[in-house]
């Protein structure tokens, strides 16, 4: 028996932010992560009620599974939420992403003086223990279809789920990177795979004009290190997103052969020692904790708070780097998989409006297959 199919993106789509994609397979309702956005320094979350009003889903109990890619809170900030509501659903993510979304989603608002609400608290708790993990190329079979988990790179427990429903193969990224990175390896898929719809996560499918910096990282970590041990100036670096951060610290902390010392405040400390349980080894003996009095000698201090203190006494460092597929890597994984179709979300908006997408490129190459569909939110698709 046929199993049609169907995919809709609830938030996303082509813009960045609060990824979630609503996947029919049969009778059988998915969801593929659920993040939260921002834009103009506003929270925005994916539109449920354009689920709840499509042919298939009337309510969010009918939800049977929910597969979470990684940490990131563009994919995972809405989680709880979709629990509350989805008191049916399965949830599945790896051992390592499991750990961070817990550290994002409940030990930074409850744990270490955060929010007072007992009842959150314990709900939040209850919740993530009803996550199940999985591992790196293990099937589970859910009657109307089979899921298999590979390794995606990007950050640490990252993965991407394949669906197989008998007739077709459906792979989704979640974000992605062919390359390893200091803290992962790059994504690992079985030689030969067959795909018949891939649907990826294309930051930059609109960008034909970038390419990673791979020295990008090194760069801010010689500049950081330069000023603290040449320039005798202490450095304040300010990581928006901890996963960054982390990868920054051990970048910091392998280049670091003068010893310069290095403070963590607690959010990063409590980062990385979540990492640490996982045997991911990040500290080394330059690395102290910031207490309430600022060091006297010149010194590195690393923090996710953009008020972290110490004004006129650091030079202050923003971090940020890439650690996304850029347009060459995202034509060569297409390229490598030569899927029937691939559907584009996650996509940032163009630069110019004469930049050619990753389809108008690919389209001239005679051994490409693949069509390409760039899914709108709230539109329905049939795959």
């Amino acid at each position: 028996m046929k199993r049609e199919i169907f995919f809709m993106p609830l938030g996303g789509g082509q813009r960045v932010g609060a990824s979630c994609y609503y996947l029919r397979i049969g009778e059988a309702n998915i969801l593929l992560d659920a993040g939260v956005g921002w834009e103009d320094g506003v929270e925005f979350e994916p539109d449920f009620h354009a689920l709840v009003t499509s042919p298939w889903v009337q309510s969010m109990n009918q939800i049977g599974q929910v597969f979470v890619s990684h940490a990131h809170l563009d994919h995972a900030g809405c989680l709880l939420k979709v629990m509350r509501q989805a008191q049916r659903a399965e949830v599945f993510m790896t051992e390592v992403t499991k750990m961070l979304a817990e550290y994002q989603l409940y030990d930074r608002l409850y744990m270490n003086g955060g929010a007072g609400d007992e009842y959150g608290r314990l709900e939040a708790r209850s919740l993530l223990e009803r996550v199940a993990v999985v591992s790196y190329m293990q099937t589970l079979d859910f009657g109307q279809y089979k899921a298999t988990f590979f390794q995606a790179g990007h950050i640490p427990g990252a993965m991407m789920a394949l669906f197989d429903s008998g007739q077709r193969r459906i792979l989704y990224t979640g974000d992605y990177s062919l390359d390893s990175t200091l803290l992962t390896g790059g994504c690992l898929l079985p030689g030969g795979l067959q795909v018949d719809t891939v649907i990826l996560c294309g930051l930059h499918a609109k960008h034909p004009g970038y390419a990673k910096r791979a020295e990008a990282l090194f760069r801010t970590v010689q500049h950081v290190l330069r000023q603290a041990e040449c320039g005798r100036q202490s450095v304040k670096c300010y990581v928006p997103q901890l996963s960054k951060g982390i990868e920054f610290l051990k970048a910091l902390n392998e280049w670091n052969h003068s010893g310069v010392p290095i403070y963590l405040d607690r959010t990063v400390l409590d980062m990385v020692a979540k990492m640490e349980r996982l045997s991911i080894p990040i500290l080394a003996p330059c690395n102290k904790v910031m207490g309430a009095d600022w060091p006297t000698g010149p010194h590195i201090y690393v923090t996710s708070n953009p008020r972290g203190g110490g004004y006129g006494f650091y030079q202050e460092v923003k971090v940020d780097f890439s650690l996304h597929e850029d347009f060459g890597e995202m034509k060569r994984f297409i390229k490598s998989l030569n899927p029937r179709q691939a559907v584009l979300v996650h996509c940032a908006r163009e630069f110019s409006v004469f930049d050619p997408t990753v389809e108008q490129e690919m389209m001239h190459d005679s051994e490409c297959r693949t069509q390409f569909l760039f899914a709108e939110e709230k539109e329905l698709y049939q795959l």
